[in-house]
């Protein structure tokens, strides 16, 4: 299984998912994907936030967050603009009535209702959304 790269954005107190439906099951994952041969991590996960949701960004750090067995992601801290993203690439050429993909925005005070998908997102936003020990950031 690739590893893949995610960006973990969060601009105005809200964070940025692609709401997922598919076989029937609705979910919520972070913009990223596979890195491709000869791509590094940083590479792939800010074109993948383009393909996915049409937003450039700036990368910031690689979370601590543990490699999964059933999905090795690693999770890089991304900025950009508070923007209406746009699906596209691949996901847009696949996205149909049986298989949505839609890119939006969630206050971050709603992350805990989501079904955030796998375990190591969740935990990926909970560093960011977090404020750092003995203060606020």
């Amino acid at each position: 299984m690739r590893i893949r790269a995610v960006a973990v954005v969060v601009e105005n107190g809200h964070l940025l998912v692609m709401r997922r439906r598919r076989g029937g099951r609705e979910y919520v994952v972070l913009p990223g994907g596979g890195i491709e041969s000869g791509e590094s991590p940083q590479a792939a996960c800010l074109r993948e936030l383009v393909e996915e949701t049409g937003l450039q960004g700036e990368l910031g750090v690689l979370l601590p967050i543990p490699l999964e067995s059933g999905a090795p992601a690693l999770y890089f801290v991304v900025r950009t603009e508070f923007a209406p993203p746009v699906l596209g690439g691949p996901e847009a050429d696949r996205s149909d009535a049986a298989d949505v993909y839609e890119p939006c925005w969630i206050p971050l005070d709603r992350v805990d209702d989501l079904a955030l998908v796998p375990e190591g997102a969740r935990a990926a936003v909970q560093h960011v959304g977090s404020p750092p020990p003995g203060g606020a950031h």
